[in-house]
């Protein structure tokens, strides 16, 4: 079984809790159980959005997209 990665797009969704479908939520947190590189992402995420010194929509482009690898 191939595991696809979850793009950056649902993880910040999950973690905003923008996802409402119960379909969708569970398809996230399944993955999330079975993927620790996408669980370890999604922290990371969680970390970025907590840390009151990081870089908003607002304000400019956050530390986490920035790098050498195209956007997600």
């Amino acid at each position: 079984m191939s595991l696809e990665h979850l793009s950056d797009l649902y993880l910040e969704r999950y973690v905003t809790g923008m996802v409402h479908d119960d379909t969708e939520l569970k398809w996230i947190e399944d993955h999330l159980f079975a993927c620790p590189e996408c669980a370890e992402r999604m922290m990371a995420i969680q970390d970025h959005m907590d840390d009151p010194d990081s870089a908003s929509g607002e304000t400019g482009t956050p530390d986490l997209y920035t790098g050498d690898g195209p956007l997600q």
